[in-house]
């Protein structure tokens, strides 16, 4: 995967800047935005922070330092030569290369679904903030994400759910149980893996780690969405592909 994510990553930049992915803009970032907190003068950790470019939503809100860290040395490589008054570092979000209490805030899109153990990074993350420090980050929603796929009548549908027969006891899906994802994009040639969790799931491991749960959300598209895409503003309008948690060191 970090192959894949080095050879890709001047692609998945320019199409997050121009706006084209779908996803990103119309739909997991107005989520995150809605749960920021005032940053003003402070320190801030994107974690998995891919070619930087979440560093222009924090400036937004008055970050005063930004320091970003990921897997792919492309990535970063790309992030340094973008945005050079920010910092980035090549490091596993399991083990930080960081001090304890060192950031105010830390902020993550859509990474640590990539990790199949997110308890280890949540220790990490608890760790390098500081006492009433905030976490706030997004990953894939279940009912996106682990809901399977079935072909009736030549037509593909996804299913979370069950058969109601006495007979039969046809399951579709997986909700509750933390489950590993293979998902395709064929606009960028690449197969990942996401590891997917129940919302209370991560609900419990946050808690196990010492935080305390501020705030909690389900994705949904905007409407400026609409007039762009309206299947995609339908479909994401009302089924969620993300959520997002804020929590209190």
């Amino acid at each position: 995967m970090i192959t894949d994510y080095d050879s890709k990553a001047k692609e998945r930049q320019e199409e997050i800047l121009s706006k084209f992915n779908r996803a990103h803009t119309y739909v997991e970032k107005p989520m995150m935005k809605s749960m920021m907190r005032d940053l003003k003068v402070k320190k801030v950790l994107l974690l998995g922070c891919g070619t930087g470019d979440e560093s222009l939503l924090l400036k937004e809100f008055n970050v005063s330092e930004i320091v970003g860290i990921d897997i792919s040395k492309e990535s970063i490589n790309i992030a340094r030569n973008t945005y050079p008054d920010c910092e980035f570092y090549v490091g596993d979000m399991h083990e930080l290369p960081f001090k304890d209490n060192s950031f105010d805030f830390v902020y993550s899109s859509l990474v640590i679904h990539y990790s199949n153990n997110p308890e280890n990074v949540f220790k990490e993350v608890y760790r390098v903030l500081k006492n009433d420090g905030y976490f706030l980050f997004s990953v894939g929603h279940p009912l996106r994400w682990t809901s399977e796929k079935v072909i009736i009548n030549n037509e593909e549908f996804k299913l979370l759910g069950y058969q109601n027969s006495k007979e039969v006891n046809k399951i579709y899906g997986n909700y509750n149980t933390f489950t590993k994802v293979e998902e395709y994009l064929a606009c960028e040639d690449i197969t990942f893996n996401l590891f997917i969790a129940s919302p209370s799931t991560h609900f419990k491991l946050l808690k196990r780690c010492g935080f305390q749960i501020e705030d909690f959300s389900e994705s949904y598209a905007i409407n400026e969405l609409r007039e762009l895409d309206y299947n995609y503003w339908y479909r994401y309008h009302e089924f969620p592909q993300f959520m997002a948690f804020l929590a209190r060191k």
